[in-house]
């Protein structure tokens, strides 16, 4: 937020210089991120008169201009394309330096002679950009000097980041609080009386509010016969001072009150409200309105709208409407000033991507009862300075009133937390220079402050308006270093080691998805965002695949094609009743992409495949000692029809396979991508927690190749299951090195080959004991699924 200085001198006794103001103010919680100085008493800049102008022989964007600067008459050339003859300009005699850095001298430009220039807001330093000369007004006499024409002051505008919990600094009196504060000085509000005439408002216009939810309070007055034109010379310089430009003289005050007192204000044409009344309702859902900037917008369901007898007429907090905007004809005002419920303005100014000046103090909490004191300002700047007459009353809509907060002063508390030893006299002269009074052991919190709640925000005013500098720093302090262990957490930290170890790099990506695209990919229902931040991130993620996939684009659309990624990270699945929170799931998943090693010189240059993916899953259930796994066709959204899930003890782990096509097509991926998901949770439900130490056997282990020809459909673990079982203590592995289906093998059959090792830890086995093993073997495996040995 911008804050002139000169500006605040209206409110207190400022001795102290701006900078040094800037570090006290930063001291106290209020940074100031920049002093930018306005001052025009440069030498040699002084006001001049266009007298003539005429196209440059030797350009065709450049001008020859006269211009008489009183004393003389000077030729100039000027690029400006909006210079004109009889314009007043501020003008740079030779020998003027220009605080951009640029001193004028007597040149020839383009083969003519130019002896000065014209210059623009932005070459005198008075804005950050100009579309071309300053045109200053006609009656400034010529040659004076251009400060002491304009009656210019020298100026420090502060630019001040005000965090979202201090709504009462957004404004010149706000600021000038906490000045006050620092210096031991009480603020000087502006004092006024109003004359009003006889007429009441109450007769003239009714309000009536349907959403006291979203607009607690609704205050108006009536102005009449005052007449729109140009603001005053001082009301202009002090909006354009901190960036905002002047309109008309009846708009110029419900911005000017707006950045003294923090608290917006609208004015519309009441000749253009229909039925004399306002009523305050919310929005229906795609309910549609033209706002002053000329454009439609489709609004959300409850958002407030304020509307006339037949019509809306604003987006409550946000904006007015172009249809009872005022205008240069416009003779009767009716002033509003609201308070919005901060949390309806941050949703609908999100959904409508719309921020104004208005809806940055509502969103953060404006006085509810400061509506009456800025409505009174801003009907007397009216009668002043627009010639209106201010109709008797106000009407003020407050069905429920909302009451100052009380805080106890716990004093030693306080001081616990400081570490210091303030007296309580001490701690009340600090918080009634902030204005909060003090009532026995209670301190009232004004309705200005809603960012105080608790006795630790107390703590904090106090702390900082002390000095920070103040409070003694504590060489000893209690650490508590008792903590409950959270297993799952180490879990986490282990998978992550454990993956990197084996070349994966993690990723991290966002939550927040679009709804409507997630959908379409997934085909299931995204569990939506009641205040999203944009349209585009109104949804839950149900799945980390496609977030992958995003990842992989990113990266290929940067020539970055062999990727090994994994997340672990949260997903939200829907419930049967959607008003229950989702149900939240941590998930790992990995992604391949890209070649198997990589650009080396001894690379294979194969891409990574199905088998790549499946020995990524395996590896890592190998690492945290998740045994008797079983792997079992699997379809899922997010990968083609032969995927595969592994599941443990009947319960699904996660899944494997290539990226569906669809979801690579929607990200514009070529090649393929194989993918894996698991539920670390399962995962962390079924790991080996104490891994029991088997000394390596002395005696030497027997291998045995069996090779079976089965049907075709029969599923090789079950097989190899069945094997497993019926090979007794001995059997310690057995692995598929073969499967063949071709013109030895008959149509329909395909041979399964086996390798079995078996090994005792006492004794060397005999070719006997292996013998009835695998007869056994043989004849389970044949019972159960006909299997023959191959010839």
């Amino acid at each position: 937020m911008k804050v002139s200085y000169n500006w605040l001198t209206d409110y207190l006794d400022i001795t102290i210089d701006p900078h040094q103001l800037s570090e006290r103010l930063s001291l106290a919680g209020l940074e100031v991120e920049e002093v930018i100085e306005k001052r025009l008493d440069f030498p040699n800049v002084v006001v001049g008169r266009v007298i003539s102008t005429e196209k440059h022989p030797n350009a065709d964007k450049l001008s020859l201009c006269q211009v008489d600067i009183g004393e003389a008459q000077l030729s100039i050339v000027c690029g400006a394309p909006n210079v004109a003859s009889g314009q007043t300009v501020p003008v740079a005699k030779i020998g003027a330096l220009l605080p951009i850095g640029l001193k004028i001298k007597k040149s020839k430009i383009r083969g003519e002679v130019s002896e000065g220039m014209i210059c623009s807001e932005a070459e005198l330093g008075f804005s950050e950009r100009s579309d071309g000369i300053w045109l200053l007004p006609e009656r400034l006499p010529l040659g004076v000097p251009l400060d002491k024409a304009l009656e210019f002051q020298t100026d420090y505008i502060f630019d001040i980041a005000v965090t979202p919990n201090r709504p009462d600094c957004m404004s010149h009196i706000g600021i000038a609080r906490e000045i006050g504060a620092i210096l031991g000085q009480p603020v000087r509000r502006p004092l006024f009386k109003l004359e009003e005439t006889e007429t009441a408002a109450a007769s003239q216009v009714k309000i009536r509010i349907d959403t006291p939810g979203g607009c607690p309070r609704y205050s108006a007055r009536v102005i009449r016969n005052i007449k729109v034109g140009p603001s005053p010379t001082w009301l202009v310089r002090r909006l354009e001072a901190v960036g905002m430009r002047s309109i008309n003289n009846a708009v110029d005050i419900t911005n000017y009150v707006l950045l003294e007192t923090g608290h917006p204000l609208h004015a519309f044409d009441f000749d253009l409200i229909s039925g004399s009344e306002i009523i305050v309702r919310e929005s229906g859902e795609g309910e549609e309105f033209i706002t002053l900037d000329d454009k439609p917008r489709k609004l959300k369901a409850g958002t407030v709208l304020i509307c006339d007898g037949k019509r809306p007429v604003a987006i409550g907090g946000i904006m007015g409407g172009i249809n009872s905007e005022v205008s240069q004809s416009t003779k009767n005002i009716l002033l509003e000033s609201a308070y919005f419920n901060p949390l309806s303005i941050q949703k609908s100014s999100r959904y409508l991507g719309l921020t104004t000046e208005a809806s940055q103090r509502f969103a953060r909490g404006a006085d509810p009862n400061g509506t009456i004191y800025a409505l009174d300002r801003a009907a007397q700047l009216l009668a002043e300075l627009c010639g209106g007459e201010i109709s008797q009353g106000i009407v003020d809509q407050y069905p429920h009133p909302i009451l100052p907060a009380k805080i106890q002063l716990d004093h030693k508390k306080i001081n616990t937390l400081l570490g210091t030893k303030l007296s309580r006299e001490k701690m009340i002269n600090i918080l009634e220079s902030i204005e909060l009074k003090v009532e026995g052991d209670m301190v009232i919190i004004p309705t200005f402050r809603p960012d105080l709640e608790r006795t630790a925000d107390l703590a904090e005013e106090i702390a900082r308006l002390y000095g920070l500098d103040n409070i003694p720093a504590r060489e000893t302090m209690v650490v508590n270093y008792d903590y409950s262990r959270n297993e799952l957490d180490f879990f986490i930290d282990h998978l992550k080691d454990t993956l990197t170890g084996m070349g994966l790099q993690e990723i991290i990506t966002g939550s927040m998805i679009n709804k409507r695209v997630w959908e379409d990919l997934t085909g299931q229902t995204i569990f939506p965002i009641l205040n999203p931040i944009s349209k585009d991130m109104d949804g839950m993620r149900n799945s980390l695949l496609p977030s992958m996939a995003q990842v992989i684009q990113y990266n290929r659309n940067r020539q970055i094609k062999d990727l090994r990624l994994f997340e672990i990270n949260r997903v939200y699945l829907t419930r049967k009743n959607m008003h229950e929170q989702p149900l939240e799931e941590i998930r790992l998943a990995i992604a391949l992409s890209g070649s198997r090693d990589g650009e080396l010189w001894y690379s294979s240059h194969q891409n990574n495949d199905f088998y790549d993916i499946k020995g990524f899953a395996e590896a890592l259930l190998h690492k945290i000692s998740l045994d008797n796994c079983q792997f079992i066709y699997y379809s899922d959204f997010a990968i083609e029809n032969d995927g595969l899930a592994i599941q443990i003890e009947g319960e699904p782990l996660g899944f494997y396979g290539q990226l569906n096509s669809k979801i690579a097509s929607f990200f514009e991926i070529e090649e393929p991508v194989f993918l894996a998901e698991f539920s670390v949770q399962k995962l962390f439900k079924y790991r080996r927690q104490v891994s029991p130490y088997k000394p390596i056997p002395k005696f030497p282990w027997v291998e045995r190749d069996l090779a079976l020809v089965v049907e075709d459909e029969l599923e090789v673990g079950k097989l190899v299951e069945a094997v497993r079982n019926n090979g007794g203590n001995l059997l310690k592995s057995v692995d598929i090195f073969d499967i063949y289906r071709g013109k030895q093998i008959e149509a329909g059959k395909k041979s399964v080959a086996l390798r079995l090792v078996f090994r005792s830890p006492d004794r060397t086995l005999t070719e006997d004991e292996i013998n009835d093993i695998m007869n056994k073997i043989l004849s389970v495996v044949s019972k159960s699924f006909d299997a023959k040995l191959r010839d």
